[in-house]
């Protein structure tokens, strides 16, 4: 009886030992499993207003310098490179080729083009304008230089997500979004041109276009919108004293034209 007690104590040992083993191999086989799923959910990027089919590419680890990707036709294409990250979609296979100033602060960038052919596109991101160019006051300190390779039409929207409290630290002044918009080089007239902007339900300032040049986002005065002071100027750009002027000649020369009709009256 005492030799049978002692051996299910030993079969109880033995498989209490058994199991402790099993639980000490596949303990860490389940951390590992466990940890790489995190590492997989970790290294996704959470951009406001992605599409749930968009392709992402994490390469937090380069600054580009004529760095080529590839975006294929209808298919969002979300781009993550250290200091910018950059949702592109176009309605035809693209060859995006992206370079960016490594001393530009981070930037969240959307760009979708509907082009009337495959195209080359590059796209410089700096901090300052290309040569040439004029520097605009009250920007964000971002230029973004897009060209496509040929002369081609198109539709494009350019969008650019606004955090305010961010600004404020890398600008080291207060932002209002309500005067933000878009704006383009005019090469012809070699001057920036305002464009009509507006924020979305995701927070970005969206733009539409139908060319390509050097863009940019800045902080306008209502002066800069309307082309003038509109304290001084009127809708024509006549000066208000101009006219001011005008209308008290007319009143002095009514004035003296009743008064010469009263005399001969008389």
């Amino acid at each position: 009886m005492v030799k049978t007690n002692r051996a299910i104590n030993r079969t109880k040992i033995g498989a209490s030992v058994i199991a402790l083993l099993m639980v000490l191999y596949f303990a860490p086989l389940c951390l590992a499993s466990a940890g790489a799923g995190q590492g997989s959910d970790a290294g996704k990027i959470e951009v406001p207003g992605v599409p749930d089919n968009a392709v992402q590419y994490n390469k937090t680890d380069v600054t580009p310098v004529a760095q080529t990707e590839q975006v294929k036709a209808g298919e969002p294409a979300l781009f993550q490179y250290r200091n910018m990250t950059m949702l592109m979609n176009c309605t035809r296979n693209c060859d995006l080729v992206v370079t960016v100033d490594p001393t530009v602060k981070p930037q969240l960038f959307g760009l979708s083009i509907d082009p009337n052919q495959t195209m080359t596109l590059t796209m410089n991101l700096s901090g300052s304008p290309l040569e040439g160019e004029q520097t605009m006051q009250q920007t964000l300190n971002c230029y973004f230089g897009i060209e496509p390779n040929a002369t081609l039409q198109l539709n494009a929207q350019l969008r650019l997500h606004i955090n305010q409290t961010e600004l404020k630290q890398q600008l080291n002044r207060e932002v209002n979004a309500s005067r933000l918009t878009w704006m383009y080089w005019n090469r012809t007239r070699a001057e920036w041109e305002t464009v009509e902007s507006h924020m979305d339900q995701n927070g970005y300032l969206v733009c539409n276009t139908n060319h390509f040049s050097t863009w940019t986002v800045a902080e306008i005065s209502e002066s800069t919108e309307t082309g003038g002071d509109p304290e001084t100027t009127t809708n024509t750009g006549i000066p208000m004293e101009y006219i001011a002027g005008v209308v008290v000649v007319v009143i002095i020369a009514l004035g003296v034209g009743l008064y010469a009709n009263s005399k001969r009256g008389k």
